[in-house]
């Protein structure tokens, strides 16, 4: 035979049986998540439903039922050990071991939080954890999502630790210097580095806003080698700071060396001469996290319309390392300070609408119903009431499972009672409208429908509006214009 027809012929024989190959492998690969979508959801489900009564286990109990679960993966994957190719079963294998171990890992401060009980793993289940440290700077891994949910879960245990002794107290945004250092400590390669590290900064920015972050912002973009990265967070950073210069910041308050801003929106003198009704709005994020930026566009509107608006910064956990009592002092503090500028910015002290969203909700409702939660140096006689609230998705109920955080570092569990509406009920001269979700599973709706009842019960002028099939952030996406309609008509029938 021809050599050159030999080749050719040989080529062609490779390159068939190649294409097979792939073809088989496709097909198994097909075949094998198909089986797994059958039987992984209803694990997940259970997961998630058991959540609470699974961590309040013992460690021995907790371990043998995620290891049943985590064998029912893994007996699949050996299934189609032989059939898949080395890339799938190896993506597959971490996924498994990262997915089942972050509850292994998170199950001390799980447990801590749900029974109160100090846990140490044992020496098996921390060997198990260790050997997976080995991946973290592998760049091929930031594609895999347990991979990477797993190692949010390692720098948060890692962060909080940190933030247990005193190198982190009075400093703002304490959480992200927390976890820079712990990145710092655990990331070797650049390219990792670079990847975590935008990560977490966006995500601040995002969610903290950039008050204070000039230092890390400065490293990181001195530091950052993808450029996609450093792009990203000059791009976000600079938009902020943008929002920022827009309008009037003071300090209606400084405490433990944080001073508070009141970023003020103000109508313009020669259109509204007269003293101005006013809206002082609270943003949400659980008291955990959340800016006052994401009512900026919201108060630029108002103060159009001849509102002065004052967005309120106050002291939440990922910032400050706070609960909500600190929240609630802050809150009282805003308004009394606002009726002690009255005068400087043509202010009716009789015309203050409160408004928030979520945490920011019950922290509106903080100020008519909670007495005894005040900063020492407020002036007590100046009252931290205003004359209207309105409340989207807020928070009714601090004594739940999801709130037992709040109380932590507290002997008496049931001093959150002190500043739960729902154990606050009485009568009061403020006007109320809340508007609610049907369907709220973070805030449920029959809490906002019981404080909605005995409030209305004992005499109060109070409004519940029913969002219909509505989860939780109402004030965003579909039902937003719903939820804006409603809270216009409200204020215009107030005749402020």
């Amino acid at each position: 035979m021809n050599k050159r027809y030999f080749f050719l012929l040989l080529l062609i024989l490779i390159f068939s049986c190649k294409n097979v190959t792939n073809e088989d492998l496709e097909k198994n690969k097909h075949a094998y998540l198909k089986e797994q979508s059958e039987f992984a959801p209803s694990i997940n489900n259970y997961l998630n439903s058991n959540y609470y009564s699974l961590n309040s286990l013992n460690q021995s109990r907790f371990t043998n039922k995620i290891d049943s679960l985590k064998n029912i993966f893994k007996t699949h994957i050996n299934k189609y050990k032989e059939r898949l190719d080395k890339k799938t079963l190896n993506h597959e294998i971490l996924e498994v071991n990262f997915a089942f171990d972050r509850f292994i890992l998170e199950y001390p401060q799980k447990h801590k939080a749900f029974m109160g009980e100090e846990i140490v793993l044992s020496k098996k289940n921390q060997s198990r954890l260790e050997n997976l440290l080995m991946y973290f700077n592998d760049a091929d891994n930031l594609s895999n999502e347990s991979f990477k949910r797993f190692v949010m879960s390692y720098i948060k245990i890692k962060s909080n630790k940190k933030l247990e002794s005193e190198i982190y107290d009075k400093l703002d945004n304490q959480k992200l210097h927390a976890n820079w250092d712990v990145m710092d400590s655990i990331f070797t390669n650049s390219t990792v580095s670079d990847f975590w590290k935008h990560k977490y900064l966006h995500d601040h920015i995002d969610n903290l806003g950039i008050k204070n972050i000039d230092n890390i912002y400065s490293s990181f973009m001195s530091s950052c080698k993808t450029s996609e990265y450093s792009e990203s967070i000059s791009t976000i950073y600079n938009s902020h700071k943008k929002g920022r210069a827009n309008h009037i910041i003071e300090t209606y308050k400084e405490i433990d060396g944080y001073e508070l801003d009141m970023h003020l929106f103000l109508p313009n003198s020669e259109d509204f001469k007269e003293k101005r009704p006013t809206i002082i709005q609270f943003h949400g994020g659980s008291w955990s996290k959340g800016k006052p930026d994401w009512f900026f566009s919201t108060a630029e509107a108002y103060a159009k319309q001849g509102w002065v608006v004052g967005v309120v910064e106050y002291r939440i956990k990922g910032k400050q390392d706070t609960y909500p009592f600190e929240s609630v002092k802050d809150a009282k503090s805003a308004i009394r300070w606002i009726r002690e500028n009255a005068e400087k910015y043509n202010i009716d002290s009789n015309k203050i609408i409160v408004t928030g969203n979520s945490a920011g909700g019950h922290l509106s409702l903080a100020t008519t119903l909670i007495d005894n939660w005040n900063e020492d140096t407020d002036n007590l006689e100046i009252s931290a009431t205003p004359n209207v609230i309105i409340v989207n998705s807020g928070v009714y109920d601090l004594t739940t499972n999801a709130t037992r955080w709040i109380t932590e570092m507290m002997q008496d569990k049931d001093i959150v009672k002190e500043i739960s509406p729902n154990h606050l009920l009485k009568k009061s001269a403020v006007k109320m409208l809340l508007i609610h979700g049907e369907k709220d599973r973070n805030c449920p709706y029959e809490n906002a429908e019981y404080f909605y009842n005995e409030m209305k019960s004992l005499g109060n002028d109070i409004k519940l509006h029913t969002v219909k099939d509505a989860e939780h952030m109402i004030w965003y996406g579909k039902h937003s214009t719903e939820v804006s309609e409603i809270t216009s008509e409200y204020i215009r029938n107030l005749n402020f």
